[in-house]
């Protein structure tokens, strides 16, 4: 008993010691969280209003002014324009931007041609332009993300009749007539070309992904498998060289990818204005010209597809299990394009009508049946 007697009063200074300081630092650890508490309310509410939440990745879009080039950020979490994102537009700004909602992918890429009334009548390119859709493979659900652009009154008329959604572009120029079957590289063709990137950078401002098309391209097989996320802009060739970062590659804009970003928008706007300095030349040669001053000056990352699968007259791709589409390139005149483009869609059927093992034996080829264009 002795020994427990005299151990109980030695430790009691000690336990009240540590009672204590137990008690003391409880007491600042309250006030400390007490006054750092209401920091984290104000950082998450400045953050809001600021458009971003500390630990999310969502970035709300704002709609640019018209003329603008600032565009939304492309982002995983970026959401739609709000109907107030249109408020102060007229009225044809606020069909379009709901237009562009119906269209969109569920990634916000939008598909984009464009025709005038020559392209668009019946029997013309836009009817051979949608039924490639309908004969290729496992693409026709890509019709319900086309806007057509019509150039004219009488495009317009006769897209509604035969597609959802139509935009009716008017001319820069008062006047001007876009109707015709317009010779290349004629005063007439080249408004016809350059009138609807303006329209292409508001896409781009308005928070979409943008695909343009030209309307003598047949669509067969999905060609997005071979646009890379990495690039601002993804475009086919006219001549490909085997590197697709390679800038010596030459471009065909008329099948052409962009990102939604504020870098694109403004080489949207660095191309429409690139015209001033080659007043004679389209918009193809424009930024084959400018392409480097693109990557250079505004950081741009421009990617080629190979011509094998995104293919053209000029360099035709010849396998047909690659091939996603064939643009009538390297072909002038829309009686020729027309007449090859009606008989690509024939040469995929006759492909399409064999066995799969057979398909893919791949001894089946392109036979265009006296062509008028280079092969």
């Amino acid at each position: 008993m002795a020994p427990t007697s005299k151990v109980g009063p030695s430790l009691s200074p000690v336990v009240v010691f540590l009672l204590g300081a137990a008690s003391a630092t409880a007491l600042v650890v309250f006030f400390v969280t007490s006054a750092a508490r209401p920091a984290w309310p104000a950082l998450e509410a400045g953050a809001q209003r600021r458009g971003k939440v500390p630990g999310s990745a969502t970035v709300r879009c704002s709609t640019p002014r018209a003329n603008g080039t600032a565009g939304a950020e492309q982002h995983a979490g970026v959401t739609a324009p709000s109907a107030n994102d249109e408020t102060g537009a007229d009225d044809g700004e606020a069909e379009f931007a709901r237009m562009l909602r119906r269209a969109a992918m569920e990634d916000r890429t939008v598909i984009m041609t464009s025709v005038n009334e020559a392209w668009a009548a019946p029997g013309s390119l836009l009817d051979s332009f949608l039924e490639s859709f309908r004969v290729g493979e496992n693409v026709s659900h890509f019709v319900k993300h086309i806007v057509v652009v019509a150039m004219d009154e009488g495009a317009f008329r006769r897209c509604r009749a035969v597609h959802p959604h139509c935009h009716l572009l008017r001319p820069e120029k008062e006047g001007l007539d876009l109707s015709g079957a317009k010779s290349y590289m004629t005063k007439d063709y080249l408004d016809l070309v350059w009138s609807k990137l303006k329209l292409q950078q508001r896409i781009l401002e308005l928070g979409y992904n943008l695909l343009f098309t030209d309307v003598d391209v047949a669509w067969f097989r999905n060609p997005l498998v071979h646009i890379t996320m990495a690039a601002d802009i993804t475009t086919s060739s006219d001549f490909y060289f085997g590197d697709p970062d390679d800038l010596g590659n030459f471009p065909n804009t008329g099948f052409i990818y962009f990102k939604s970003t504020p870098r694109n928008a403004r080489a949207m706007a660095y191309w429409h204005a690139a015209r001033r300095r080659f007043p004679e030349n389209h918009d193809q040669f424009v930024f084959n010209e400018i392409k480097r001053e693109l990557a250079g000056e505004l950081g741009v990352r421009i990617r080629f597809i190979d011509a094998a699968t995104v293919s053209g007259f000029c360099q035709l791709g010849r396998d047909l299990n690659r091939i996603a589409t064939v643009h009538m390139t390297c072909c002038i005149g829309l009686e020729n394009k027309l007449f090859d483009l009606k008989r690509v869609v024939a040469d995929w059927k006759r492909y399409m009508a064999h066995p799969l093992w057979e398909r893919r034996m791949g001894k089946i080829g392109w036979t265009f049946e006296g062509g008028r264009c280079i092969h």
